[in-house]
């Protein structure tokens, strides 16, 4: 395995010094002592091989394609999609929307039926040609480099669970403000590291795995690297809370619905703060 790792400084003020937080699975996740930026390091060389694994590592009838596909076209899904993308009208200029990281294709779809010029970009080709292929959506199956995208020619740029995947966010962010145009909208939804799910669950909160998750945010590292690469922060908020980690669901019918009512009861509490542990940032291009 050593073979395939790799040292990195801090992506986002490029120095090396650094605390360990902790290891899980063989992998350290440590945090810059300069900004705060938590990070795997070493960590596995990026490769198409490990983003694909993400999906394939839940193999079987109840896999998680199969799951996450069935979810993104559920009613219920389309409706929170139509949802976010009425809040997204004012920036409705040009009319196109780019949804990086897009999965299956639920996003576009609701975007598509609302009349927008909507485009994904893809890695994973068995996940993205679920969307282009079933519901002929406009998705480029690839990289957003590989894509060859026409600068200035988006109103929104969507990044729902991707910028924790990527090696490089400073640079990764460079080339998504190329894309936007000015005064675009940028929607990223990722992790929090600076929740009270963290604070309760540790190392064995859902988002650690060392493998996949690479880098995570707090919402003060997150609006520093949107600063520092053309955006302003318009809006912050994050929600949800887990008691429960990772695999660890009860066989106990009343112990469980116990713990999912405990769950939504406290995250009715934690969206007036900023401790849930989804992250939401919405951000203007300067």
């Amino acid at each position: 395995m050593h073979e395939k790792l790799e040292y990195i400084n801090c992506d986002l003020c490029k120095e090396n010094e650094t605390t360990l937080l902790f290891t899980k699975n063989g992998y350290n996740h440590v945090k810059c002592n300069s900004c705060g930026l938590i990070y795997v390091n070493p960590r596995l060389r990026h490769s198409k091989d490990n983003l694909d694994s993400f999906y394939g590592s839940d193999e079987g009838d109840g896999g998680l394609i199969k799951s996450l596909l069935h979810r993104a076209y559920s009613a219920r899904r389309q409706k929170i999609f139509c949802a976010e993308l009425k809040k997204m009208e004012r920036y409705r200029k040009l009319n196109r929307v780019l949804d990086i990281g897009c999965s299956f294709g639920g996003f576009l779809n609701a975007a598509k039926n609302l009349g927008w010029n909507a485009k994904g970009v893809e890695a994973v080709y068995d996940v993205g040609r679920y969307g282009k292929e079933l519901h002929n959506l406009d998705i480029f199956i690839g990289t957003l480099e590989e894509a060859g995208m026409e600068p200035a020619s988006f109103d929104v740029i969507r990044l729902n669970n991707v910028i924790e995947h990527i090696p490089l966010p400073s640079q990764f962010l460079a080339d998504v403000n190329k894309l936007l145009r000015k005064g675009g909208l940028l929607s990223i939804s990722t992790p929090n590291y600076d929740s009270y799910s963290v604070s309760i669950c540790g190392k064995e909160w859902i988002y650690f795995d060392g493998q996949h998750h690479i880098v995570l945010f707090t919402p003060s590292t997150l609006r520093e690297i949107l600063d520092k690469n053309g955006f302003t922060t318009v809006l912050l908020s994050t929600k949800g809370f887990h008691i429960r980690v990772k695999d660890n669901v009860s066989h106990n019918l009343a112990k469980e619905t116990l713990l999912k009512l405990s769950e939504k009861a406290i995250s009715q509490f934690v969206r007036f703060t900023r401790k849930g542990h989804r992250l939401k940032i919405w951000a203007e291009k300067r």
